[in-house]
């Protein structure tokens, strides 16, 4: 793969592109996945680094979307369906099973405003009953029912739920369980796409840290926001797949459009033992006082707690209010009366901007899910089209970018030759599907490398089949001579080398909240902050000042927009 510099000074002997992709989140990722898979040479370009906008803001579940049926989404909920059973089979490194239990307090509640808000005639939610509940399973059952994933769902009655979870709230009169999927690491999924397109050829760019900001004729401007240095590309048409920003992207084109109207949702991750034993694998999905769905799920040794709704016009500007964090303290209370919970546990929070379709609805949560392209015909002094990616849920990723695909190789006049739908992603190619090949690999890693056997392990938990490139990559340039971090244990400097080299990462908080998960599980500290500023900034080049800026960028991210607490 080539160097982040050697790809922008090809922009200056070679301006010509047939795709230019804005926007390097999981749309944008899948969509430049699946054209080079296809030869099509393309760049994908994003103002700030790889998956750190919407991407890095999701609830960390692959989901078929339950509650969209209320709507009369049956095809996007076939469609989720679908794509998180596809997701489960292309990246097992990341993406399992998720048992998923709804607490319920009532038996009949909501049938008529369900029918009502179905047939479009209220936008109004109450309090979903046993009865809706049941319904709405066994349609989501039948919807998946060519492709047993995942186990159907089923009831427990109120005495053996208490028995399964005896910290829920006793006022409950029965629970029901239905699998959808986790995400452990959702920036690496993204991350891994754009490094399975990498590997496939020099027809395929990619660069973080670069923003396009202006168009004439057959060009677009494009700036690095590390130097300043402008480039121009000449593209046969661009695909904006920037998320909550594609109007401001559209308008840096000459083009003005109002497609988004942004939603903005948060999350907080707890250390908090006794809600982690209380919810054990099962993530506890049900609706708050405010008819809001939230969750409160495990994610490693933590727990997850999401998510709001709230209008939001500047996707920059987003954070956890402290408004916010009390509306999820009284929601675990609500459903876990006798936990000890309390704001000192939190050790991380994340905001991000849900780029919906402009709707005049006042309740952002009824705003549909479902993506659509739009295409933007050359015009106002630009010669080329701009296929612009409107809404759409994390988990619907690849098929969004399948037809994205479609649309921008019927318009260059060339046909699809590869098919994604079964496309291993990163670290889930030749997965070992049994306990006794995943045993074979690690014993011949370990033999190969001479690493002690829970480190080989440790590095399949994180990269899956990958831990075959990590470990060579190690053993090459180390040869034995790697430690581990004086700050972290379970890293080594051979590691981190690896993902700043290998992983295009530009700045230090690249590394800590999108490469790795240090900052989200509440592993980080001034000491380490500083361990990895010399390890990558020695990779990297880095000034002392440099290094410097760089640690107190980090801290200032951390600290005011994750809510970190730093010692």
């Amino acid at each position: 793969m080539s160097s982040r510099r050697t790809i922008l000074e090809s922009l200056r002997s070679d301006s010509s592109v047939s795709i230019l992709i804005i926007g390097g989140g999981i749309n944008g990722a899948g969509v430049f996945r699946d054209l080079v898979l296809q030869g099509v040479d393309v760049l994908l370009v994003d103002k700030s680094d790889f998956s750190s906008g919407t991407s890095a803001a999701t609830s960390h579940m692959a989901h078929g979307g339950l509650r969209y049926l209320e709507n009369g989404d049956f095809s996007l909920v076939r469609e989720a369906i679908h794509e998180r059973n596809l997701l489960i089979a292309n990246a097992p490194h990341y993406v399992h099973p998720l048992p998923t239990t709804i607490p319920i307090f009532k038996w009949h509640s909501g049938l008529l405003n369900a029918l009502l808000k179905f047939l479009g005639l209220i936008n109004k939610t109450v309090e979903r009953g046993a009865i809706l509940i049941k319904i709405g399973l066994s349609i989501y059952d039948l919807l998946v029912s060519s492709n047993l994933t995942v186990p159907r769902h089923s009831f427990m009655s109120k005495s053996d739920s208490l028995a399964r979870f005896p910290l829920l709230n006793p006022s409950m009169i029965c629970t029901a369980t239905y699998y959808d999927a986790s995400i452990l690491a959702p920036e690496r999924v993204c991350i891994e796409l754009i490094c399975d397109a990498l590997e496939m050829g020099d027809h395929a760019r990619a660069v973080n840290y670069v923003s396009a900001v202006g168009a004439f004729d057959d060009i677009v401007r494009l700036r690095d926001e590390l130097t300043g240095e402008t480039y121009t590309v000449k593209p046969k048409l661009v695909v904006n797949a920037a998320g909550p920003w594609i109007d401001q992207v559209n308008k840096s084109l000459k083009r003005h459009t109002s497609f988004v109207g942004g939603s903005k949702g948060s999350h907080i991750v707890i250390d908090n033992q006794q809600i982690l034993n209380a919810i054990g694998d099962h993530e506890i999905f049900f609706e708050n006082d405010d008819g809001r769905i939230v969750l409160i799920c495990p994610i490693a040794n933590k727990v997850l707690v999401g998510t709001t709704e709230l209008v939001c016009d500047d996707p920059d500007q987003v954070c956890c209010t402290p408004e916010e964090v009390d509306y999820f303290i009284a929601m675990i209370m609500k459903m876990f009366p006798q936990a000890n919970v309390s704001k000192d546990q939190i050790i991380f929070s994340f905001s991000g901007v849900r780029p919906l379709m402009s709707s005049q609805s006042t309740d952002r949560g009824s705003v549909s899910r479902d993506h659509r392209v739009s295409l933007l015909t050359p015009g106002d002094g630009v010669e080329y089209p701009i296929y612009t990616l409107v809404g759409g849920k994390w988990t619907t990723f690849r098929s969004l970018a399948e037809k994205v695909t479609d649309q921008t190789l019927h318009a260059l006049g060339r046909t699809r030759q590869y098919s994604t739908s079964d496309l291993a992603i990163g670290g889930g190619k030749n997965y070992p599907k049994h306990a006794e090949d995943e045993q074979l690999l690690l014993d011949n890693i370990t033999l190969e490398t001479g690493f002690e056997s829970s480190r080989v392990k440790n590095l399949f938990d994180r990269y899956g089949s990958r831990v075959l490139q990590v470990a060579s990559f190690i053993h090459g340039e180390y040869a034995g001579n790697d430690y581990c971090l004086e700050n972290h244990s379970g890293y080594s400097r051979g590691e981190i080398v690896f993902l700043t080299r290998c992983e295009y990462v530009v700045h230090l908080e690249d590394l800590i909240l999108r490469r790795t998960l240090i900052a989200m599980l509440g592993e980080i500290s001034l000491g380490l902050i500083n361990e990895l500023s010399h390890v990558v900034g020695d990779e990297l080049g880095w000034s002392e000042s440099t290094r410097k800026d760089e640690i107190d960028g980090v801290k200032s991210i951390l600290i005011h927009k994750h809510g970190v607490k730093l010692l």
